[in-house]
């Protein structure tokens, strides 16, 4: 059977610039995208991989193709997770492939050691200059679990002015994780943060924090490899 991939594009009005992964779910496809949205077709993962660009994508087994840039750690054993903290399992047959492409991404485990061990004190030293600006600003990390799945995000410094837009005291969000500071934490801000920390993209999110309960507009960049740090500005 053949299938018109880019007819299906195009009436569901799809960016390829916006698709995250796609996976196979017998005996459908789900097209997964940046924002969290989901489109499932019964066209198979290989007829959609001859459309999307071989540099930026990658196959990882049957049925599994990931954007290169959104992929956070590979493991030894082939487990990739990706910016969403979504966790897929590679081709186990193979683990040299999974080590090459973790090299030529630059998430070498020698790498990431060295970046884990090394805190930018002086980045945070940096910071304190800002302690008193009208304007809520602060710096997070991107942690991983013993797995290497990247899970969550550790406030590494917060002005005061986030105690007042976030509505929590500044000691306890420092070196505490995003999601147990704020149990109801949107998932969504995940993938955007983890972007922005690994890929030194520069984003500006407009969007509704159900943590806080206020609109948001969040103007964030790369001060360091691993962090995010991002300007918040309510309304």
């Amino acid at each position: 059977m053949r299938y018109n991939v880019l007819h299906f594009f195009e009436r569901k009005n799809i960016d390829i610039s916006n698709i995250l992964y796609l996976t196979r779910q017998n005996p459908l496809t789900k097209i997964t995208f940046f924002d969290g949205k989901e489109i499932l077709t019964a066209i198979p993962v290989k007829e959609i991989a001859i459309y999307l660009p071989d540099e930026e994508f990658v196959n990882i087994t049957k049925g599994i193709l990931l954007r290169k840039s959104q992929i956070v750690n590979i493991s030894d054993d082939g487990l990739y997770a990706m910016t969403d903290g979504s966790v897929f399992q590679g081709r186990k047959r193979n683990t040299s492939q999974h080590k090459q492409l973790r090299q030529a991404l630059g998430l070498s485990k020698e790498q990431n050691e060295k970046t884990e061990k090394m805190i930018p004190l002086e980045l945070l030293e940096k910071c304190s200059i800002l302690n008193d600006m009208p304007l809520a600003f602060c710096v997070i990390e991107l942690v991983f679990d013993a797995n290497g799945r990247g899970v969550d995000f550790v406030f590494r410094y917060c002005n005061e002015e986030m105690a007042v837009v976030e509505g929590i005291p500044v000691s306890e969000m420092l070196n505490n994780s995003f999601y147990e500071v704020f149990e109801n934490g949107d998932k969504k801000w995940l993938v955007t943060y983890a972007d922005v920390a690994l890929n030194g993209k520069k984003v500006i999110l407009h969007d509704y924090s159900p943590e806080i309960g206020k609109d948001l507009t969040i103007y964030c960049f790369q001060p360091h490899p691993g962090y995010c740090a991002c300007i918040l500005i309510p309304g």
